[in-house]
């Protein structure tokens, strides 16, 4: 009896020993700030392009065509640099084109994108 309830004591301290340092990690994991101000100033980025859209009747060729009309100027990704800052992809016939909005999360995978003309988030490792 004695050594079942050592056993369960120590499988006790093991959970506390490896959740405790987990459960902290994830609620002040390094760099959450910083994946939180690049979401929403993609959430920045697609609201100028749909008011652009609603303007023009079309979403713009690039992002730079949204300063100084619709932003003062274009709100960082989460890293700068040309691989890792904000990507605007247009693609596809102009019948049938796709407007892709995306950023690097975490280098060098993870990196969140947005399609406008399906209205989704997507993720790619």
């Amino acid at each position: 009896m004695t050594l079942h309830r050592f056993l369960g004591t120590a499988r006790g301290l093991l959970r506390n020993a490896v959740g405790i340092p987990l459960t902290l990690y994830m609620a002040l994991r390094p760099g959450k700030k910083e994946a939180e101000r690049a979401q929403r100033n993609a959430e920045t980025l697609i609201a100028a392009c749909r008011a652009y859209q609603a303007r023009h009747g079309q979403l713009p060729d690039t992002l730079e065509q949204l300063v100084p009309e619709f932003l003062s100027q274009l709100p960082p990704a989460r890293f700068s640099g040309p691989h890792f800052g904000f990507t605007y992809d247009v693609s596809g016939p102009a019948d049938a084109r796709r407007h892709v909005l995306g950023w690097t999360d975490r280098i060098p995978f993870g990196r969140p994108f947005f399609v406008f003309e399906e209205e989704r988030w997507g993720y790619l490792d």
